[in-house]
């Protein structure tokens, strides 16, 4: 049995990667092919504390002079760490054993997302060498979408801010983002970038091409005569997502 395929999408929160992961599903399920779709943090142990910390929920206790404690944000190396072991569990005791049972895995943020966000802080060699033990994805797929659009996304999705979601910030996200990418696109990652401002067909379009790149192989002849989503079928496909969960790109 052919192992299945590791793609992964990932951007800023608000470009569309939840979306686009759906359809994506939704396009493999169309031609008889399994696929799994997950994503990170997990709801595993290590994830929910990174949830409680991403939405200030979750703090560390310092000691001031005088012995009183206040409560400070999680340190970025901390929650870097707990990534790093979130993603492990999430590979061990989930993606891995379906990859080998020849399913595809679509995960919604991986490492690339650590390199990027707590890349902020700590130091991208740091970051890689904690999740060293990860396996490679079979393609990465990134969201590219200004700053503006995607905080008017999330401002109308959410009634709070996480950690990452202030402009400011997020555009040294974006940029951490890019640098990223661009070395690891140097050592032989196969990353793809993908214009998020465009219409739900056509990013899914722009994603089914390069995902059917690297599954040439693997999909059955049947999967291969429609390699790309015709557009009244794209439409369809698109409006089934909507109608079953409020759409809106995240």
């Amino acid at each position: 049995m052919a192992q299945g395929k590791l793609i992964v999408f990932e951007g800023l929160d608000g470009s569309g990667l939840t979306t686009q992961a759906d359809l994506l599903r939704n396009w493999f399920f169309k031609r008889g092919v399994e696929a799994y779709l997950t994503k990170e943090p997990t709801d595993g142990p290590a994830g929910a504390m990174i949830r409680l910390a991403l939405a200030n929920r979750l703090t560390s206790g310092m000691r001031q002079p005088g012995g009183r404690l206040s409560a400070e944000a999680v340190d970025d190396h901390a929650l870097a760490l707990l990534f790093a072991a979130d993603r492990l569990d999430h590979l061990a005791g989930d993606i891995l054993p379906k990859l080998d049972s020849g399913i595809h895995v679509i995960c919604d943020r991986y490492y690339l997302s650590s390199y990027a966000y707590q890349g902020l802080t700590a130091e991208l060699e740091w970051l890689r060498a904690i999740n060293s033990k990860c396996r490679k994805p079979d393609l990465t797929i990134f969201f590219d979408v200004p700053v503006a659009i995607c905080k008017k996304r999330m401002d109308r999705q959410r009634w709070h801010v996480e950690l990452y979601e202030d402009p400011e910030r997020l555009e040294k996200v974006r940029h951490s983002y890019v640098a990223a990418i661009q070395a690891l696109t140097f050592e032989g990652d196969q990353i793809e970038t993908v214009s998020g401002t465009r219409s739900v067909q056509e990013v899914h379009r722009a994603v089914v091409s390069q995902v059917r790149k690297i599954l040439s192989k693997a999909l059955p002849a049947s999967g291969l005569q429609v390699a790309l989503l015709p557009e009244a079928e794209a439409s369809a496909t698109v409006e089934q997502a909507q109608g079953s969960r409020g759409y809106m790109p995240t």
